[in-house]
């Protein structure tokens, strides 16, 4: 049992926008720290409701919506630590083991060990990262993708089992966890079936057609600031608009940069030649990539300026 598609019946007004009355009176006594939500004690051999934690804007308020009471109660949060998430990012997590401790809702952080760390030490293995490859002939390529699995998955599974009483391996075929994870209604083609048959899967922001802008307005409107995104410093998949983002934190910059150099030295440059490999899809030093927006090139933002009513339309 997966359940893929929305479960619930669709409100007749929006669950953020068409709320009843404005974020006004009624909520401003209301802050993020008086929120508390009564926590039942698990019923026995109910499965367990465990809340996949990424720390980014889907899955924070997922969390947050399910402490104010307006989604099902979870047992259990988990945030798995790649040890290489922005420093944005470990500064939010702390807030959210606040906001977790004043509910009573264990939060658990889980990790495989520091992904940048791994990927260079000759002794650990090295998860495949989807680094921009250029080949020996000139062609380019994407290395294969294993760091999630390695670093994410399966640490968050491995918790999941300890929750449910299952030992490593252990098969079950009775549904034990209830996995609620933070995909927002814009974003189904994430949505994938459990792992293993005793785990079913749940979108309550699918369910509620929740996007991941109406994510950010449900924070604005309850007082929190906005969550950062969450994914690894050096992540090839950072568009230029979240490597500038990297770049206005010189410590997570300089480490990104440092990485992407070290890509064509010493061990990874050894496993992964004759290709030569990249942070980047220009598949240049990151250093030398041209990341600016086009404003910060001189460009006008058509979107800036103000009709005037001269284009004789």
């Amino acid at each position: 049992m997966t359940r893929l598609t929305p479960t619930s019946p669709p409100s007749d007004r929006h669950p953020v926008s068409g709320a009843a009355g404005p974020p006004g009176a009624e909520r401003a006594s209301a802050t993020p720290h008086d929120m508390r939500h009564p926590y039942a004690e698990t019923p026995a051999k109910r499965p367990l409701r465990v809340l996949s934690l990424g720390a980014g804007v889907q899955s924070t308020t997922l969390l947050r919506m399910t402490i104010a009471g307006e989604l099902e109660p979870a047992d259990h949060a988990i945030f798995a630590d790649t040890g290489w998430e922005p420093p944005a990012v470990y500064r939010h997590l702390e807030q959210l083991k606040k906001e977790c401790e004043n509910a009573g809702l264990p939060l658990h952080i889980v990790s495989k060990g520091n992904i940048r760390n791994d990927a260079l030490d000759p002794d650990q293995r090295f998860a495949s990262m989807p680094l921009h490859l250029l080949k020996a002939n000139g062609d380019n390529a994407i290395s294969r993708r294993q760091c999630t699995s390695e670093y994410k998955i399966a640490p968050l599974l491995a918790k999941q089992r300890e929750l449910a009483g299952l030992k490593p391996r252990q098969r079950c075929n009775e549904h034990r966890i209830t996995t609620i994870i933070g995909i927002s209604f814009d974003e189904l083609q994430r949505m994938k079936p459990p792992a293993f048959p005793w785990i079913v899967n749940e979108y309550p922001l699918v369910d509620r057609r929740i996007t991941r802008h109406d994510c950010l307005t449900w924070n604005d409107q309850h007082g929190y600031e906005r969550p950062p995104r969450s994914s690894c410093i050096g992540c090839p998949f950072h568009s230029n608009a979240e490597w500038r983002a990297i770049r206005d934190d010189p410590e997570a910059w300089a480490d990104a940069v440092d990485f992407d150099h070290k890509l064509r030295t010493g061990r990874l440059a050894h496993l992964l030649a004759p290709s030569k490999a990249y942070l980047h899809p220009e598949r240049r030093p990151l250093d030398e990539v041209d990341i600016r927006s086009e404003e910060e090139r001189g460009q006008l933002n058509m979107f800036d300026m103000e009709c005037e009513g001269m284009c004789g339309i």
